[in-house]
């Protein structure tokens, strides 16, 4: 089972939209407000994400909310980008469009021991 970047809203829209066609499937969670990316497995190790991001990387032993493949529209969990459609995202791909985001929504990285 994959590895999924739980990404929150405010990041995933724009991760999602610098992605474009080159998204693999996504899960959106409008409740939790956030978007869930398919990666495959072990694709993530090495990963920083700074905790201010809120962004979680759920492993395969935790929980999340899988739509049926025909919900794309919802005010409860649907797919934004199809599963059959897109399948898996490239993993380094989607990492240096979310590091991006996040810089550009955060500021650059502290470098060595912060506060």
């Amino acid at each position: 089972a994959p590895v999924r970047p739980y990404v929150p809203a405010y990041l995933g829209d724009r991760v999602l939209a610098r992605l474009g066609r080159e998204s693999g499937a996504v899960i959106r969670d409008p409740y939790g407000n956030r978007l869930t990316w398919l990666v495959p497995p072990g694709t993530t190790s090495g990963w920083v994400i700074p905790e201010t991001s809120w962004v979680q990387l759920l492993s395969t032993t935790q929980h999340v909310t899988v739509p049926p493949g025909w919900c794309t529209r919802s005010a409860f969990t649907h797919w934004a980008r199809g599963w059959a459609e897109h399948g898996l995202t490239d993993a380094r791909l989607l990492y240096v469009v979310l590091d991006a985001v996040i810089r550009a929504e955060h500021g650059p990285r502290e470098s060595g021991a912060g506060r």
